[in-house]
């Protein structure tokens, strides 16, 4: 690779765990049928320079039909484009600016929020909001540093359901949804350090605890280029580990082309499941930007930006969990929870196992919404804090959690409920026992069935240790 000069760049593109960016509806995606079906046809026109976009002439030359399918739950009349946009969200612009911080970049002290064209149905309007926030950063690699050129604040676009020749169809929930794009320089010299870089990036976004986890939720575009060759951007990277294999076979690809006396562009490209690629579209240009007429410019409040604590990186934070006690699985697992905030209060404030919280929140759960088959729902920070304060003052056993979990997700009463699970006395625990012991059964079955009658009133460890001294 080294001979072939290869110089690569990235482009991390993550949702942010906030309401949308340009309306205040929430960000969910929704997989039951459309309230309603609107239907548009896009065209491109001149930008601010007084020229088409060579990417979006090529999109609109396909004169398609576009469908999009409507959620009234989560869609306002800005995702149709039937109004104008509200106030860029400040929660996502603030992660967006510690996102700079963290990135040692420079920040723009007055943000413009632009129009960029897009014409392949993805957005109903024809265009996609972006904000530039920060530029000209850094992050420190094994191979040295590796340069941020920009950190963009733009909208999700609208998600592909179907397409036929005519028509595309479209689902709008995801239009909206804040989007931070981190774009390297192409500084990176072999295809082991674009994995190291997008890998590196991904955790400092895990880090702030504010992004979206799951599928689809991040995307990479890898920026290629060999010793004569012009740019070329591969979309659709989704493997981490498959980044260098993507890297090595797209080199390979540009000096076959340059052996054979081709003329080069830059363009975008496709990664297909095999790791090749085929051509999607031309490279953008510039001429596809122009200002947001209906939106003010945004002025930073650099003192707040100074005031922002950089978050605890993840590495650190799993070191610090095992030190507490936690295993590597769990402490891997607390690390990348959103949830570790809520365990680290619950460490500062009670006495208690981290073990035992750590599994209440990060397995019970998970396990409850899998028992009353729940697809959505989850316990409020305050649920937890009480829970933990109640066990940590005695009135709740460990083995009532998840009862009392189960019944608060029912819908029933924290106070009732616990009322319900208060722990027996030592005099009615050794009554029960005495009454109920049996020399015949071994002691694990003896333990078992006193257990199912103290119906989570009694803590397992103290059962059995009562146990033991009467068949002394």
């Amino acid at each position: 690779m080294k001979n072939l000069g290869l110089k690569s760049g990235i482009e991390i593109h993550q949702q942010l765990d906030t309401g949308k960016l340009f309306s205040r509806c929430q960000s969910k995606l929704i997989s039951s049928n459309p309230d309603f079906t609107v239907i548009r046809r896009l065209r491109a026109l001149a930008g601010e320079m007084g020229k088409v976009d060579v990417a979006a002439a090529h999109a609109a030359e396909k004169n398609l039909t576009y469908i999009y399918e409507v959620h009234n739950n989560n869609t306002s009349l800005v995702e149709i484009d039937e109004e104008p946009p509200e106030l860029i969200n400040q929660d996502a612009l603030d992660i967006g600016l510690l996102l700079c911080k963290m990135l040692n970049c420079r920040i723009i002290p007055y943000l413009q929020v632009m129009r960029k064209t897009v014409v392949d149905g993805s957005n109903t309007s024809g265009f996609q909001r972006t904000c530039l926030v920060g530029v000209d950063g850094y992050i420190e690699t094994s191979a040295g540093k590796v340069g941020i050129d920009t950190v963009v604040l733009e909208e999700d676009s609208a998600r592909r359901t179907a397409e036929t020749k005519e028509t595309v169809t479209y689902r709008i929930d995801r239009l909206g949804i804040p989007l931070l794009e981190i774009a390297t320089a192409p500084d990176m010299k072999t295809p082991e350090q674009v994995k190291e870089v997008a890998k590196l990036l991904g955790t400092m976004l895990r880090s702030t605890g504010k992004v979206m986890r799951g599928l689809g939720t991040i995307r990479q575009d890898v920026n290629i280029s060999i010793k004569g060759h012009a740019r070329v951007e591969l979309k659709g990277v989704q493997d981490l580990q498959q980044i260098p294999k993507i890297a090595e076979i797209e080199a390979k690809r540009q000096k076959a082309e340059i052996d054979m006396v081709r003329k080069t562009e830059s363009h975008v490209r496709n990664v297909k499941e095999d790791l090749t690629s085929k051509f999607l579209r031309p490279m953008p240009g510039a001429a596809r930007m122009y200002p947001e007429t209906d939106l003010p410019t945004i002025k930073v409040d650099m003192t707040r930006v100074k005031e922002m604590k950089l978050p605890e990186m993840t590495p650190i934070k799993i070191n610090r969990y095992k030190k507490l006690g936690l295993n590597n699985e769990l402490s891997e697992r607390m690390a990348d929870s959103r949830k570790n905030d809520i365990f680290d209060r619950a460490m500062k404030k009670q006495k208690l196992n981290p073990t035992l919280v750590a599994t209440t929140l990060l397995s019970t759960e998970t396990k409850l919404k899998r028992k009353l088959k729940l697809e959505s729902g989850k316990f409020p920070v305050e649920f937890y804090s009480r829970l933990f304060k109640t066990l940590d003052e005695g009135r709740l056993t460990n083995e009532s959690i998840s009862k009392v979990m189960e019944r608060f997700m029912k819908g029933e009463d924290f106070d009732r409920i616990i009322s319900e699970f208060k722990p027996m006395s030592d005099s009615a625990l050794q009554k029960l026992i005495k009454d109920n012991y049996d020399e015949t059964l071994p002691q694990g079955a003896l333990i078992g069935k006193i257990m199912a009658k103290v119906a989570g009133k009694a803590d397992g460890k103290k059962v059995a240790k009562l146990i033991s001294q009467l068949s002394k």
